[in-house]
């Protein structure tokens, strides 16, 4: 393995890892270290992924599938995700970008309790009567976080990077828009 250097002048600053080509960044480039969290959601239903000091356009994998992210001009995304029991790993879309490749870095919750056995978890099927239920969940969730916040101001579903069924989604603003009506009308 070789890391640039006098040897050969027009490659500096190039990693070669396996077959991978790494680019360092240049000489004097201040450039901050991207991490990635997976962290359980409330429940144990889904894992909501952060990430920071990235620079777009980038892609999450999760080994089976990819998709989009949207980078924040700060460099951080979020996104919720329902497969748990998955590595991901944020990918560059262009090879010129830092960090070719990110793997998350899974962390626990304490108020997280474990499920007895996970692989026998089968997937949810969209439009199912778990995928209804995991909207009611998500949207009773959101409905009351948002009341908490103002009752001005009642709460959006927030679709971009989640895929899921139209059923899901009319689960998630109904039980969203009782749960704001239930707390901002107890006040």
């Amino acid at each position: 393995m070789y890391a640039g250097g006098d040897l050969f002048p027009m490659y500096q600053g190039v990693l070669v890892c396996g077959g991978a080509v790494v680019f360092a960044p240049a000489a004097g480039a201040a450039v901050p270290a991207a991490s990635c969290t997976v962290t359980p959601g409330p429940n144990d239903t889904y894992v909501v992924i952060t990430g920071e000091g990235f620079t777009g356009p980038r892609k999450l994998n999760d080994g089976e599938s990819t998709v989009d992210l949207a980078i924040g001009p700060d460099g951080t995304f979020r996104v919720q995700r329902f497969q748990k029991n998955v590595d991901y790993t944020v990918l560059a879309v262009n090879e010129d970008q830092n960090f070719i490749f990110v793997n998350c870095k899974k962390v626990g919750s304490a108020a997280t309790p474990k499920p007895q056995n996970p692989q026998n978890t089968p997937p949810v099927q969209p439009g199912s009567r778990r995928d209804i239920a995991q909207g009611r969940e998500a949207g009773t969730q959101a409905g009351a976080a948002a009341a908490k916040k103002s009752c001005e101001t009642k709460p959006v579903a927030d679709k971009s990077g989640q895929q899921h069924s139209d059923a899901y989604w009319q689960a998630w603003t109904q039980a969203a828009n009782r749960a704001f009506n239930r707390v901002c009308n107890g006040r």
